[in-house]
């Protein structure tokens, strides 16, 4: 990806805000010793320009998740917040820090090798400013992030996140019981949970609503129109209806069964969906390959759904995703079924052995030869088809 203007402000700021900050707050505000200043001085420094190093390469990488490195101001906003939060929690007890919400409010808008670098340096840097060498105040906030991060990936298909937080909160107190209330010179008593318990809940919510704008905003942001192109009453999908309905119904069959394909392989389901219903327009309306083009854009389609109908369309030259492969397959299938029903409604048919035929044919190996369908996708492919055949009743 090229850096841009956007991409060298965020850089540039989140490295140079760290690296002034935390000496001036350690030298002026904190009254720590020299020998303190100067060694929260230099980890601050060497923080930030690997910071900054960590961010220029994953923009330049494109290693960013989602669109995130289209947006780098996300992470700035965030960044700031948490650094200056930072900052200023050595003045108050430890065991209500909130670094847990922080660190994924990072991660969500960067990725997760970038967020939890960031959140690590920063909690190193809080509990280096308290002027303690308390080791288990950094485990615990570091192996509470790290628990997150793993619980909080891939999000973008299943949105599921009660269970990821209903963990991340109890491993969160757990481990501040483990590292902090235990060591208190008290007898064991309700008060002494009460800050790890206001914390939990601080970051939950905190972290919730922080799920909530990423799932509508970023991760799942085109749901709704996903909903509209995918739905059989769309006015596109309705002229096709009028006018070529043989094109319609093979579609929509094709459809059915490319949404329970992805879902037994692991592909994005609207993806494929999309495809599978206006894989057909071409050859329908006589698109050029200007004309699919314009009429993707049209229509608003999301950019991954853009992207792997334009593929198939163009078959340029070869597929290579994996939902175009499942429409590929889909599609020859359905059609041979149809072609067979049409000559005898009656016909009875192996379908496995239908499958296994069309597979075997080398204009379609050619097709699927780039393709990231395996071995595996291949089986549960011809899984899902032998459990379907009461559905190819239908196409008689």
């Amino acid at each position: 990806m090229q850096i841009r203007k956007s991409h060298l402000i965020t850089g540039l700021t989140t490295g140079l805000a760290t690296a002034v900050l935390v000496p001036v707050t350690s030298f002026f505000l904190m009254g720590n010793t020299m020998a303190v200043n100067i060694r929260n001085s230099v980890f601050g420094l060497f923080f930030a320009l690997f910071l900054a190093f960590a961010f220029f390469y994953f923009i330049k990488a494109g290693k960013f998740d989602y669109d995130n490195g289209e947006h780098p101001f996300r992470f700035l906003f965030t960044y700031m917040i948490s650094l200056l939060m930072a900052l200023g929690l050595p003045l108050i007890d430890q065991k209500g820090w909130p670094f847990m919400c922080l660190c994924i409010s990072m991660v969500l808008f960067t990725n997760t090798l970038m967020g939890l670098y960031s959140a690590s340096g920063l909690i190193a840097i809080t509990v280096m400013l308290t002027d303690r060498q308390d080791l288990s105040a950094f485990m615990v906030y570091f192996l509470a992030c790290f628990v997150a991060c793993l619980l909080f990936q891939d999000l973008e298909h299943n949105f599921r996140v009660g269970g990821s937080l209903a963990i991340s909160a109890l491993m969160l107190f757990v481990f501040e019981t483990a590292g902090f209330v235990i060591f208190e010179n008290k007898a064991l008593s309700p008060e002494l949970f009460i800050i790890p318990l206001v914390n939990m809940l601080v970051n939950v919510l905190v972290l919730f609503l922080c799920l909530k704008y990423f799932n509508e905003k970023i991760a799942n942001r085109y749901r709704n129109k996903y909903a509209e192109l995918n739905d059989q009453g769309y006015s596109v999908l309705l002229e096709l209806k009028e006018k070529y309905p043989e094109e319609y119904y093979r579609s929509i069959h094709t459809a059915y069964l490319v949404e329970r394909m992805a879902n037994a392989t692991g592909c994005n389901v609207d993806v494929a969906k999309n495809c599978a219903y206006y894989h057909r327009i071409r050859k329908a309306f006589g698109y050029s390959v200007e004309d699919c083009r314009h009429f993707v854009a049209e229509h608003g389609f999301p950019p991954e759904a853009a992207e792997t109908l334009i593929e198939f369309l163009n078959k340029n030259p070869k597929l290579d995703s994996k939902e175009a492969g499942l429409v590929y397959i889909c599609d020859k299938f359905i059609s041979s079924v149809m072609m067979i029903f049409k000559k005898d409604s009656k016909a009875k048919i192996d379908y496995g052995e239908l499958l296994d035929t069309i597979l075997s044919k080398d204009y379609i190996r050619n097709n699927l030869v780039n393709s990231d369908l395996s071995i595996k996708d291949c089986k549960l492919i011809r899984e899902v088809i032998l459990k379907e055949t009461l559905y190819y009743d239908f196409l008689r």
